[in-house]
């Protein structure tokens, strides 16, 4: 053959091969101009077709002939689009126009055998494509947060300059924006490590918290739950859906062999579900995309998540996970506020490091400098670059910033969260200490100071003192702190009291420790003039502690310890103390300079013990208590809530009031204000013991009775609450103690009742609800006698 027949032949094949792979690039919207995720895409009449990722986007290599493309997505009117088949490449803005009706009404009665095989066949895969349950994967995670604001359209039609200002910025920025890149390493079966390479906030030269995709939703759709923005929403791939959720198959889509099935879900009931579509994949039966969101009315807000995940060496994994939450009304005014988050995952490997090491103390870590990142370097670790809206964001909100001093924000909020505020650039007032009140004191009015960070990073000393209105004494103190770190987890502390302190009050970590009813509730006291000194350190998910405290305790109150033919109404001790709280898998973020908890789903350990020396008869004794407390959320029961304390004292000669063990009694005349982790029906200083163990149980039901809007502000939406609550305990020699009454619960205590919470609601700022709480508890004993034996309890919570 000759060779121009040769190459005529292979440059017939190279234009057949060219207008064979026609490449057609295009965006599906709705008709404001926002991104479809997950519309449907169908190439002429054929079954083959595919998805729009999260941002609408699609791109088609075209090797098959045909003329047009239909497209389609849930709520919207189905469009067929004509392709210019001689074009070699071709880009398309689709808009969808929305279909009639309001989709979030539409109830599907029927559930076909095909939906259910496909559901179950992907609900027992569920574990294989959980990425929790592979035994390593790393990746990158790039993520960005976009906020934006606007006044409702009715606005537009006022005559006014000012919006036209207005409509101008908000269509040319966004009011805030946040960046995170971070390299994301798992190992079964719970070991996580966040190492944050580039953090940046709009408007802040240094980033004061790090803001990572997994904070507002979760990493992936394999659990039982979906939480989104705190708040926990049955996931439609779980076990008992179908009591749940009515579902549909919408669309099956062909990708070559295999088959994309579009399956839409609706709550059978009008509760605090999700709606939207799941899309299941063939290979494997793997959720290939999902898409869903819940609108509560009454607080005028909208969430919603959409995922996308990607077939990595034969594993499906998240690819990109999207969230928005849109206010409709702030402070009852109509407006438009939201929050989307986006983020892009790729560099996936499943092969595993052996030289990487956790660091269980801080799940997420930020590298050196990655919080002043120059562009260049941000330009390089984008995913996706900046649009020019985005860019401009940067550039007016930092200059307003630094126009504005907003870098002294973060300062002052470090100080806020610790309970100070600034006077002037070198001393700090401890604001928690201006007015407090309990039944003793009455009220009590104080005032302290501290050094502040502009003195040193590396210590800190202060002072106080409060004034008791109703007993007409000063109460006053001394401290200072040293740091091994700079993340104040290293700490040197020595101390020195003059206060007041109810005799036999459990004290074991300031997580349990702190509930201000307890301190309302001080009605027993002791002077205690204290010295101490401790030094505490955090050890991978141990936090630990050993100190030395030297006490002078006089009781306020009618009482003596006779022994040995001896009494004592004032004790002087000397103790050796050690502290240990352990959470396994706790997740540590940072924020403003520390790291906090950002919970564990395992329970978690606290035990203090003391080891001392009473001037009663010199008497040497062993002081010790322990607590477990744990809570999480059961598929298809509830939340449940346990905690379990136990104490024990050792000593050869009896111990005063003050170093035995307080029964945790919050009620309050006839009726009692609940917390968690109280007794309701009992009073406080109604007990003592010196062995003991105490047992919480609360039950909140996933349901609700009823919806009833009241007034515009007011609401009642209740949710029932179970509860059981026991104490039993021990106490030797107790005639020991003179001039005081008291009761020792060596006859097990058993109590129980019952909350109906968001009995009563309302909104504060369209953000969130301020909840009341009422029940009623019965302290289980002899025949029934609801005037001696029940409470009514009252309680104020927030829901979100």
């Amino acid at each position: 053959m000759p060779k121009h027949y040769l190459l005529l032949l292979l440059l017939s094949t190279c234009l057949y091969v060219t207008s064979s792979s026609q490449v057609i690039q295009g965006n599906v919207s709705d008709t404001t101009g926002r991104p479809l995720a997950f519309a449907t895409i169908k190439l002429g009449d054929t079954k083959q077709g595919l998805m729009t990722d999260v941002k609408g986007n699609f791109t088609i290599a075209r090797r098959s002939s045909f003329s047009f493309i239909m497209v389609s997505h849930l709520g919207f009117k189905t469009q067929r689009v004509e392709i210019n088949t001689q074009a070699d490449s071709l880009s398309l803005a689709i808009q969808l126009e929305p279909s009639p009706g309001n989709l979030e009404e539409v109830v599907v009665k029927s559930t076909t055998s095909k939906v259910k095989r496909i559901l179950n066949t992907a609900l027992n895969n569920r574990n294989r494509h959980n990425p929790d349950k592979y035994d390593w994967y790393q990746c990158n995670v790039y993520y960005k947060m976009l906020l934006n604001g606007w006044p409702d359209s009715t606005i537009e039609d006022m005559d006014s300059t000012d919006w036209a200002d207005t409509k101008t910025l908000i269509e040319s920025q966004h009011f805030f924006m946040t960046e995170t890149f971070s390299r994301r390493t798992w190992e079964r079966p719970q070991k996580l490590q966040e190492i944050i390479m580039g953090t940046r906030i709009s408007g802040f030269k240094k980033a004061w918290f790090s803001s990572l995709v997994t904070d507002v939703l979760p990493f992936h759709a394999y659990s039982d739950f979906l939480q989104l923005n705190g708040k926990d929403y049955h996931n439609p791939l779980s076990n008992g859906l179908y009591q749940r959720f009515d579902f549909r198959l919408e669309d099956e889509i062909l990708q070559g062999a295999d088959t994309l099935w579009h399956i839409s879900f609706t709550p059978k009931r009008n509760d605090e579900m999700l709606s939207g579509s799941l899309y299941i994949h063939s290979n494997m039966f793997a959720i290939a995309n999902l898409k869903a969101q819940h609108y509560d009315s009454s607080l005028s807000r909208a969430a919603g998540i959409e995922q996308q995940y990607q077939l990595v060496n034969g594993k499906w994994f998240p690819e990109q996970l999207n969230y928005f939450i849109r206010w409709d009304k702030i402070f009852g005014e109509p407006v438009h506020l939201s929050m989307t988050g986006l983020s892009y995952i790729d560099s996936v490997t499943f092969e595993k490091d052996n030289k990487f090491r956790f660091d269980k103390a801080h799940t997420t870590k930020l590298l050196p400098g990655s919080d002043e990142l120059s562009d260049t370097a941000w330009k390089a670790l984008r995913t996706v670059p900046l649009d020019k809206k985005e860019e401009r964001t940067y550039h007016v909100i930092d200059s307003i910033g630094a126009a504005h001093g907003f870098d002294k924000l973060p300062r002052l909020a470090e100080k806020l969260v610790e309970g100070f505020f600034p006077m002037g650039k070198y001393i700090d007032a401890d604001i928690q200490r201006l007015y407090s009140y309990n039944r003793y004191e009455k009220t009590r009015l104080g005032f302290g100071l501290r050094t502040s960070n502009n003195i040193s990073k590396r210590f800190t000393a202060g002072g106080w003192f409060g004034y008791g209105t109703g007993d007409k004494n000063w109460k006053y103190g001394a401290w200072a702190e040293a740091y091994a770190d700079k993340f104040k987890e290293f700490i040197f502390r020595f101390s020195y009291t003059n206060d007041l302190q109810d005799p036999g009050r459990l004290q074991i970590n300031k997580e349990l420790d702190r509930n201000f009813l307890r301190q309302f509730l001080l009605g027993r006291v002791d002077k205690i003039q204290t010295y101490s000194f401790d030094i505490n350190k955090r050890l991978g998910y141990w936090q630990t502690g050993v100190g030395f405290n030297a006490e002078e305790i006089i009781p306020q109150y009618s009482y003596s310890l006779k022994h040995s033919g001896k009494t004592w109404n004032r004790f002087t001790t000397k103790e050796i103390v050690v502290n240990l709280r352990y959470a396994y898998a706790e997740r540590m973020s940072p924020m403003l300079g520390k790291y906090y908890s950002a919970g564990s789903k395992y329970p978690t350990i606290y035990s203090k013990i003391r080891l001392g020396e009473i001037n009663t008869n010199k008497n040497k004794y062993v002081h010790v208590v322990a607590a477990l407390k744990w809570q999480t959320h059961i598929n298809r029961i509830g939340k449940e809530q346990f905690l379990v304390l136990a104490g024990a004292t050792f000593s050869k000669h009896p111990l005063p009031l003050s170093k035995l063990f307080a029964g945790n009694g919050f009620q309050l005349d006839n009726s009692s204000i609940y917390v968690f982790g109280g007794m309701q029906t009992m009073l406080p200083y109604e007990y003592y013991s010196d062995r003991f163990i105490n047992f919480y149980w609360k039950h909140d039901f996933d349901w609700k009775f009823y919806d009833l809007k009241l007034t515009r502000s007011f609401s009642s939406s209740p949710k029932l609450s179970l509860g059981y609550n026991a104490l039993i305990g021990s106490l030797k020699d107790k005639q020991a103690h003179e001039l005081v009454q008291f009761s020792v619960p060596d006859k097990a205590y058993h109590e129980t009742g019952f909350m109906l919470n968001r009995l009563l609601r309302t909104k504060f700022v369209n953000m969130y609800h301020l909840n009341f709480n009422a029940g009623y508890y019965y302290h289980l004993e002899g025949k029934f006698n609801h005037k001696q034996n029940g409470r009514f309890v009252f309680g104020l919570g927030v829901d979100l």
